[in-house]
Order: structure tokens, then C-alpha cells, then sequence
């Protein structure tokens, strides 16, 4: 990346956030290891049991989960990263900065929107969105499309709304999980380039 600021230009080498790395390693073992439940006890057999839908869905709750979590590491890296040198370690006021910044986040009680991630990025003057589509033209607005329907369909899961999940378009199976589970893949390395690169254009530095 040639980042740009401050009247200089130099190139900046990426390096992918704890975040991300995170959600490479633990995080999708964590879903791997419900992927190997769902294989022990659907066992190849077809249809619809009980079982399999409750386990299918289950992947889907999970997925989004993980994803939240996933963005709200970002976020939690992204607010040291913006706070770090304005006190010294153990100083109140630097406590105090870091909690303004998360106090009202919304990716610490719901899902991982394209409200809730516009909303708490721009805590320290993130425009995420335009931001996103700046870095990924061509992809920012089929990640936003699919981030509300798989937020809807976790919720529709969650709350039982059995309304809400005969409108979902994609069947809940063991495919539609996989073709997420890749969509959320290349979002998530999308947005910690687009953090990355914010914050090394504002304060000269990331993770």
C-alpha cells in the first residue's frame, strides 16, 4: 500500500490485524469443530430431520457469531491503536479514552451490521463505509447485502420466527454454510486492510 499523508509518501507494508489472525486460527476452528459435529451426526443421509435442521442452523448462529466477534476484536485493536501515547500506561485518562470509545458500541450486544460497524468506527472519525468501498469498489455493496441477510437470518434462528425464515432465499445447509463461511472470509480480510490503512493515514501507525 502507498499511503499518503502528512505532506509524504512512502510505502507502508500490510500486515494483517491480531484480529484477523485470530479469525484464521481460533475462530475458525471453532467452526470447524461444529462442521465435524454436523458430519458425525448427519453421517451422509439426506432429508430433513430434526437433528440435521437443528444442527444446520445452529452452523449459521455460530458463523455469525464468530464474525461479531471477529469486528469487535477489530474494533477493540483499532481504539488501542488510536489511544496509545496519549497518557502513560496506568494513567486514569487514558482509561478514561479508551472507555468513551467503547462505552456505546454496539458490536458489544448485536450483530455485526453494517449500521453497527458504520456506527462504531466512526468513534474516532471513521467513515467505514465510504472507506470499504474506496479500498473494494467493485464489492462493498454485495458485502452489505450479505451482511444483513445473514444478520437477519441469525436472528430469525435465534428468535424462532418461523416468518422471518421461510423468507430466507438460501436453503440453510451444509453448502450455503461453506459459500458464507468464504463470503465472510474475504470481507473480513477487506475491512482490517481498510482499518489498516485508516490508521496509518491518521496517526502514522497501526497494530
Amino acid at each position: 500500500m502507498v499511503l499518503q499523508a502528512r505532506g509524504y509518501s512512502r510505502v507502508v507494508p500490510y500486515s494483517p490485524s491480531p484480529a484477523l489472525q485470530r479469525w484464521r486460527t481460533d475462530r475458525a476452528a471453532a467452526l470447524g469443530s461444529l462442521v465435524a459435529v454436523h458430519a458425525k451426526v448427519v453421517d451422509g443421509r439426506r432429508g430433513r430431520q430434526y437433528a440435521t435442521e437443528r444442527l444446520n442452523q445452529a452452523l449459521f448462529i455460530a458463523l455469525a457469531s464468530e464474525f461479531q466477534g471477529y469486528c469487535r476484536d477489530l474494533h477493540d485493536i483499532a481504539v488501542l491503536a488510536a489511544t496509545d501515547g496519549l497518557a502513560s500506561s496506568g494513567d486514569p485518562r487514558l482509561v478514561w479514552a479508551r472507555s468513551a470509545l467503547i462505552r456505546n458500541r454496539k458490536l458489544s450486544t448485536g450483530n455485526a451490521s453494517p449500521g453497527a460497524l458504520g456506527n462504531d468506527f466512526k468513534f474516532f472519525g471513521m467513515d467505514f463505509w465510504p472507506s470499504v468501498q474506496a479500498m473494494y469498489p467493485a464489492k462493498t455493496s454485495d458485502w452489505v447485502k450479505f451482511l444483513t441477510k445473514m444478520n437477519d437470518t441469525r436472528n430469525a434462528i435465534a428468535h424462532r420466527d418461523d416468518t422471518k425464515l421461510a423468507a430466507v432465499t438460501d436453503p440453510l445447509t451444509l453448502r450455503t454454510f461453506k459459500r458464507w463461511r468464504a463470503t465472510l472470509n474475504s470481507l473480513a480480510s477487506g475491512i482490517d486492510r481498510v482499518v489498516e490503512a485508516y490508521l496509518q493515514d491518521t496517526i502514522g501507525k497501526s497494530w
